[in-house]
């Protein structure tokens, strides 16, 4: 037990999400194969994504905490002078906002739409300032995504707005 109490959170963190990427990566090999050969299945994305959490958790663990006290107190008087909207806790509270919202207008407004607007906002909320490129990158990594899942994966997107 005792050495439980000398981890570092990031190392406690880190044996959690090992943990809860060993139950995923049990799950998504529970996945039955589709009846019609497919050069992409539908586990194939749950295995990737389970194997690199597992191996960004090993990671985490042999992390090195970069910041001590002092400059943790000293970066808190700093996040206080913020204005409300760029404090770390807004910016958590509004990105899980927006992906909430990207869920929930997904299939109602269409991969390319929604995919669009939430790139273009979210930049946008974080600092960049540069309408145009910042329109540019966000429609062409919509439409690119788009037309690379449906295409060349062959993976159904929702259409939305969009003419099929």
């Amino acid at each position: 037990m005792n050495h439980v109490s000398k981890l570092k959170p990031n190392q406690t963190i880190s044996i959690i999400l090992f943990l809860f990427s060993c139950f995923y990566l049990f799950l998504a090999f529970q996945i039955p194969d589709y009846a019609l050969p497919r050069p992409v299945d539908s586990d194939l994305f749950p295995k990737i994504l389970g194997s690199f959490m597992m191996l960004l958790s090993i990671g985490l663990f042999f992390e090195k905490d970069a910041a001590n006290e002092k400059e943790e107190s000293e970066q808190e008087k700093e996040e206080k002078s913020l204005p409300f909207w760029a404090r770390s806790n807004t910016q958590i509270v509004v990105t899980a906002i927006a992906i909430g919202a990207y869920i929930f207008l997904l299939e109602r407004a269409g991969f390319v739409l929604t995919t669009f607007i939430f790139i273009f906002g979210m930049t946008r909320f974080y600092g960049y300032k540069h309408y145009v490129s910042n329109l540019i990158v966000a429609l062409f990594v919509s439409i690119g995504f788009y037309v690379l899942l449906t295409r060349g994966l062959g993976v159904y997107l929702p259409p939305g707005l969009l003419p099929a």
